[in-house]
């Protein structure tokens, strides 16, 4: 793979006074102390994880009228688990613990379970998946390295990007296009990362951000593109890149948020993520377009 530097169209950036209007939701999972919300798709519907008392997730899924757990009685709903990405096609994916708290990946559509596991991985994990099926995540090998890839058609393959020593793969749209976090330094966040189709990629780093502090975490059929930047206190700055504009995002002031990770972009412009409260407690939102 080859960096194509910061020429694509998309990350020629200026920056907006104000972001676009929203409406926000709160969104907190019935009878759960915490909730997480990781994905929404074209139809509002999302998905994510609760966080019961003992601090254990359990994949959520809101299906348009009603907000559930995913596969209560089967591998998923009995496990730890958090469901991560949802496509039109009924498809989602996310990962689990098993008894031994060995991690897996799992494709889920119409009450079928598929496990997903990196051939020969000690542990595998499903991020994304697109309306053509085809699923990005990690895996860790044999020596416990941790290596980011794709499956398509039944086909497995490593996709590390060129040049770095990590690369995790977040997001995938319907063009095969891929943003994620690409680290070039250890013990750091590293950088945001675009890949095309063709795998060819560029790096991107936040301009009020501390070297290697930037990652992306979603890309939509717009090329729109949703990303954080880290501070030296750990506090999470998320932004948005949109033709070619950069916009900081965050949820309203009433919410009291002292942490906020905004995680998915859908086409209509919608965005999903959750934040903490004063006391630390975790809620999702939905930010829907006005």
């Amino acid at each position: 793979m080859k960096n194509i530097g910061l020429t694509l169209a998309v990350l020629v950036l200026t920056v907006a006074p104000c972001f676009a209007q929203y409406k926000f939701t709160k969104v907190d999972f019935p009878g759960a102390p915490q909730t997480n919300l990781f994905a929404i798709n074209n139809k509002r519907q999302y998905v994510g994880a609760s966080i019961d008392a003992s601090g254990t997730n359990h994949a959520i899924y809101f299906d348009g009228n009603t907000l559930s757990l995913l596969n209560p009685s089967g591998v998923v709903g009995t496990n730890f688990s958090f469901a991560l990405s949802l496509n039109l096609r009924g498809d989602i994916v996310g990962g689990y613990l098993d008894a031994s708290d060995h991690s897996h990946g799992f494709l889920y559509n119409e009450g079928n379970v598929t496990t997903i596991d990196f051939p020969g991985a000690l542990g595998t994990f499903a991020f994304g998946i697109n309306d053509l099926r085809e699923i990005i995540g990690i895996y860790s090998d044999s020596a416990k390295v941790q290596h980011a890839f794709s499956l398509h058609n039944g086909v497995f393959k490593t996709t590390d990007l060129a040049g770095g020593i990590g690369t995790v793969p977040f997001s995938i749209n319907d063009a095969g296009e891929v943003v994620g976090q690409y680290t070039t330094v250890a013990n750091t966040i590293g950088h945001g990362y675009f890949e095309a189709s063709n795998g060819e990629f560029l790096s991107y780093d936040a301009s009020a951000a501390p070297p290697n502090s930037t990652f992306f975490i979603s890309i939509n059929n717009l090329g729109q593109i949703v990303g954080t930047w880290v501070d030296a206190n750990n506090l999470n700055h998320n932004f948005l890149l949109s033709l070619g504009t950069f916009r900081n995002f965050n949820v309203p002031k009433s919410y009291g948020a002292t942490q906020v990770s905004a995680q998915t972009i859908n086409d209509p412009g919608d965005i999903i993520g959750w934040f903490a409260d004063a006391q630390g407690i975790q809620h999702g939102f939905l930010a829907v377009r006005k």
